[in-house]
């Protein structure tokens, strides 16, 4: 067990806590798109088809059915929805990972530092043999 081989699995474990903070931004963005689109569906409903809806496409308004508009915010939440447990699932398996480095971590410094005593121990115990000898 070596210093090196720690900073190794520390570098592992950043890498992984860098992973997870981006995740854990795009699944913001993601429950920030859901709750949007959830909002936009509610409206929707409470419409009758003869109301004029329009979809923005770039700076201009187009105008589109109630039916069309109902059924492209439909699949946009079932692709939210499917990218929202891809991201959780990322999430739980990233931080399932730094847990499991973050032990190892701890067991290797555990290690290092008593074989670090073990050590030590043994140059205090050379050395009062030493001193003996040499009186």
């Amino acid at each position: 067990m070596s210093a090196a081989e720690i900073d190794d699995e520390i570098a592992t474990f950043r890498d992984i806590q860098e992973q997870l903070q981006r995740v854990q931004n795009d699944l913001q963005l993601v429950l920030g798109q859901m709750t949007e689109n959830e909002m936009v569906q509610q409206e929707l409903a409470l419409l009758d088809s003869s109301t004029n809806v329009y979809k923005m496409v770039g700076p201009v308004l187009i105008k589109n059915s109630l039916d069309d508009a109902k059924d492209t915010v439909t699949k946009r939440l079932e692709f939210i929805t499917a990218e929202k447990k891809r991201l959780e699932g990322k999430q739980k398996e990233l931080e399932g990972r730094g847990m499991a480095v973050s032990q190892k971590i701890q067991q290797m410094q555990a290690a290092l530092q008593q074989a670090t005593v073990a050590a030590v121990q043994e140059v205090r115990k050379h050395a009062a043999t030493s001193n003996e000898v040499a009186f």
